[in-house]
């Protein structure tokens, strides 16, 4: 909407001294889907060094003066600028509740086989399982080599497989904002260490 409408039936909701502080809060909720007019004479005080007393007025139409209402009050809490638009989130957020772009299940499962300590599932954002998987594996390695069991040996290969195909559901997961809670993921990745051990004996 421009300075020429003329509708009398706009209510005003802001009134300036200044063309510019005027045209600022105009950009400001047109950028807002606000339907806004100055009147007034903008003309009277486009020089800085002119004084005068005429009064620039914000006027909306009446369908939005909520809308308006709303951008001016976060404006004016801070929470927006009419040249910089909404504020950055602030940092103490709970950024577990943010999620990222989409992942990429192949990477995840391509982390899983080339960083074998549950990495597919940290790449989801599944980090409980994660760990899990991470403690299983290092069991396994660590029971293969220093008790000499070579049956874990095999028993860390399945989990390695497990995190890479089981990963790739996860990145889904994550993408469709679905990740479950940290308990869920504990429960099905300890039955999964629990079977990769029981097969690696059974294989043995």
């Amino acid at each position: 909407m421009t300075d020429a409408d003329e509708d009398d039936d706009w209510i005003e909701v802001r009134r300036f001294d200044d063309a510019i502080g005027a045209t600022m809060i105009r950009d400001f909720l047109l950028d807002h889907d606000v339907r806004v007019a100055i009147r007034g004479n903008p003309q009277a005080t486009r020089m800085t060094w002119s004084q005068t007393s005429d009064n620039l007025r914000i006027v909306v139409a009446p369908a939005d003066l909520e809308k308006a209402r709303e951008a001016l009050a976060a404006m004016s809490a801070g929470d927006t600028h009419p040249f910089r638009g909404p504020a950055p989130i602030a940092d103490d957020t709970d950024t577990e509740e943010r999620f990222e772009k989409a992942r990429s299940g192949l990477g995840a499962a391509m982390l899983a086989v080339f960083v074998p300590i549950g990495a597919g599932h940290f790449y989801a954002r599944h980090g409980a399982a994660g760990t899990i998987l991470c403690l299983g594996m290092v069991g396994a390695v660590l029971g293969s080599v220093l008790f000499g069991h070579p049956e874990l040996f095999r028993a860390w290969m399945i989990l390695i497989a497990l995190d890479a195909v089981t990963s790739f559901f996860a990145v889904r997961r994550h993408n469709q904002k679905r990740i479950p809670p940290d308990s869920v993921q504990r429960q099905w990745a300890m039955g999964g260490v629990i079977a990769a051990y029981a097969l690696a004996w059974l294989m043995a």
